[in-house]
């Protein structure tokens, strides 16, 4: 990854180990506030509305009369058991039956816990019930209606086949609406947990798909759209990375583009200097292989043409193969040191100079500057010079001076080489070869490279970066 994971977009990074981590945290403690919140309300709900007194003594009744039905229905003696069984099977033994005799007590599907069962005619503690000693129990029950019997139950009369006799029903459906509660309860907890995790997928799917499309656009071809994606993750990473593909990509495109741009101007430009002396020269050489000259001077003229046509024909060829040289290859190699600027400077300036004073040039060369560091490759600094001061020789005016100045500009040399353009009577227009090339040269350098035309004047100038100075020059 180019990004550093210590922030991303500005933020801090957060990875997906401590994303996920985070969430299932966060899906728990919500699940479990969830569920312990409808654990509360389902008890008090079913405390208020299923188990409480009225509920209950309402769903006793219900069932008395239930079992006053189902005694008349199917004839069932007060000894019949099995029938009992029967009536209770329909609630799932969620109820109780209890039924009195005057011999015995039959109990179904509950156990009185305590000491060993009384007779019901000889219940402890309850005078209510023992008021006549001559009546049984039955008698009593029969008498009061429902008996509070020594079990905190409502005892009832039911006409049996064989007699009148006492019962108590009730019902254990605490424990039901209680498993009701807890399968509600842990459903809200997976329901609540589920959701949480869900949604942070989901929220990654998305992003991903974004991302996607994004990417697919791109691949379609369109470059010029940014990929732009929100967060602070491996995944915002990743589309960083995305971006920086597609930005170098656009840039090597307009970069080729510029170049072939650039090869086309320079096929036009050559095609259209090679082509007119090429012309001339054609038409040179067949008046003289056809011998259409009228004397040997004119003939001599005729040679003297040719000649200067195949110069200028190699002169280009030359430049452009120099060309080729330079933007051909991708980039160009520089092995940069650190040059002592008025040494380098001077020799790369000073001795063409000297070689055009010697063929007559006036020149004038100012170098103010010492003690200062420059980083460059040499060999490729003085090609740039090479280019200048031939381009100086090609189309200078010679008998004009040819100015050079070094001087310090803030953090840069400043190198300028000044000179007057010749008048030629049938002027060419350039391809300007040399100065691209210089150019293209400088920029490999970290070097500012300017030129300009100004009437009869040439200006080329250069600002090279320094790199250090000494302490009594700053």
């Amino acid at each position: 990854m180019t990004n550093s994971k210590k922030s991303v977009n500005g933020k801090k990074f957060v990875s997906f180990k401590t994303r996920i981590v985070l969430c299932i945290l966060l899906a728990l403690v919500l699940a479990v506030l969830s569920s312990i919140i409808t654990f509360e309300i389902g008890i008090y709900v079913v405390d208020e509305f299923f188990l409480s007194e009225e509920a209950e003594a309402e769903r006793d009744v219900e069932l008395y009369q239930s079992f006053v039905d189902f005694v008349e229905k199917n004839d069932v003696a007060s000894t019949d058991t099995e029938k009992f069984d029967e009536w209770i099977s329909q609630y799932d033994d969620n109820v109780y039956l209890t039924v009195y005799r005057e011999d015995s007590v039959f109990l179904k599907d509950f156990e009185i816990s305590g000491d060993e069962t009384n007779p019901p005619d000889k219940i402890p503690g309850d005078s209510s019930n023992n008021d006549n000693p001559n009546n049984s129990f039955i008698d009593n029950a029969l008498g009061e209606g429902n008996l509070y019997s020594n079990y905190d139950r409502t005892i009832y009369s039911v006409r049996f086949k064989d007699g009148v006799g006492a019962v108590t029903i009730g019902h254990e459906y605490s424990q039901v609406y209680t498993t009701i509660v807890l399968c509600i309860t842990a459903t809200v907890f997976f329901v609540a947990f589920f959701t949480i995790t869900s949604a942070f997928n989901n929220r990654l799917r998305l992003r991903i798909i974004n991302l996607s499309e994004q990417v697919s656009q791109v691949s379609g071809g369109d470059l010029n759209k940014p990929i732009n994606l929100d967060g602070r993750d491996e995944i915002t990473l990743l589309s960083q990375d995305i971006e920086a593909m597609r930005s170098t990509l656009v840039d090597k495109i307009q970069s080729e583009s510029k170049a072939w741009k650039a090869n086309q101007e320079l096929i036009t430009s050559i095609s259209h200097d090679i082509r007119n002396p090429l012309t001339s020269l054609v038409g040179y050489s067949d008046i003289l292989h056809n011998k259409q000259y009228n004397s040997i001077e004119e003939c001599e003229s005729y040679l003297n043409r040719c000649h200067e046509k195949i110069y200028r024909l190699k002169e280009l060829t030359e430049e452009l193969f120099r060309y080729s040289l330079v933007f051909g290859a991708p980039e160009v190699q520089v092995n940069c040191t650190e040059e002592d600027a008025a040494i380098l400077l001077g020799q790369l300036i000073g001795e063409p100079l000297a070689e055009l004073k010697s063929n007559g040039c006036e020149v004038a060369s100012t170098i103010l500057i010492n003690n200062m560091t420059i980083s460059v490759d040499a060999l490729v600094l003085k090609r740039v010079f090479d280019n200048l001061f031939s381009n100086i020789n090609k189309y200078g005016d010679l008998k004009n001076p040819v100015i050079a100045s070094v001087t310090k500009n803030g953090q840069y040399i400043n190198v300028k080489l000044i000179n007057f353009i010749k008048e030629i009577d049938n002027p060419v227009e350039s391809s300007k070869i040399g100065l691209k090339t210089c150019d293209r040269l400088c920029k490999s350098l970290s070097i500012e490279f300017s030129y300009s035309e100004k009437k009869d004047k040439f200006t080329a100038e250069m600002l090279i970066p320094i790199v250090k100075i000494a302490e009594k020059d700053m």
